[in-house]
């Protein structure tokens, strides 16, 4: 360990998460319930950075195929044996181990813990939606961008997404299968040659909505 208690190799870093495991599940158990809240949001945070750094060490674990020194030919198989995992969850860790390796932008969200796991995966998710790689990187990171804001909710990046999907499908020609025809739809931003804009559009009750959401987040008085 090193002389500001920080870790100084891999051994001490892992000795004193369990440590401070063992106590929070001992002791700490008995903590003021006037602090209990922040002790949650805390757990929050650090939840959010376990995650990313047992992602990245499966991914790396994988990638190098250290599962073949155990006499394991797979990952999951390895994951099965010595972490007592169950066959389906470990292919889902893995999956998602590797979605997070080509995700370097989202993988430092979580491992700053401000970005959970699960907001993490439903970001991919609507993402994903987009069929081109290009469209599905350049809406990821537009979420991530939005996620950080603060009192921005998981209803108001669901809206976002549903605006960025809705509006490459009109770009495209390619209307959303709820609704059959989209030609008297359109959305429409007009720059002047100072950078000023105007944006005019005809859109469906749901992008409407989406919208007025996100015009709304971005509204909010940030200090």
């Amino acid at each position: 360990m090193n002389r500001d208690g920080t870790p100084g190799n891999l051994a001490d870093a892992l000795g004193m998460l369990e440590r401070g495991l063992d106590f929070l599940n001992g002791p700490g158990r008995d903590a003021d319930p006037a602090a209990l809240g922040e002790v949650l949001r805390a757990l929050a945070g650090i939840g959010a950075k376990h995650a990313a750094a047992r992602m990245m060490m499966l991914a790396r674990f994988d990638a190098h195929d250290c599962h073949d020194a155990d006499g394991f030919a797979t990952t999951p198989t390895w994951l099965g044996w010595h972490a007592r995992m169950a066959p389906g969850k470990a292919r889902a860790e893995l999956k998602e181990a590797r979605q997070l390796a080509a995700r370097p932008v989202m993988a430092a969200a979580m491992a700053a813990g401000w970005l959970s796991p699960s907001w993490a995966a439903k970001i991919r998710e609507w993402a994903a939606v987009l069929p081109e790689e290009e469209a599905s990187a350049a809406a990821e990171q537009i979420l991530l961008d939005a996620a950080r804001a603060d009192g921005v909710t998981l209803i108001d990046l669901r809206n976002i997404a549903a605006l960025l999907i809705e509006t490459w499908r009109m770009e495209h020609g390619e209307p959303d299968t709820d609704d059959g025809d989209f030609r008297d739809r359109h959305l429409q931003l007009d720059l002047t040659l100072g950078g000023a804009g105007r944006l005019v559009g005809d859109l469906t009750p749901e992008c409407g909505a989406a919208v007025r959401a996100v015009l709304e987040a971005l509204g909010k008085r940030r200090g």
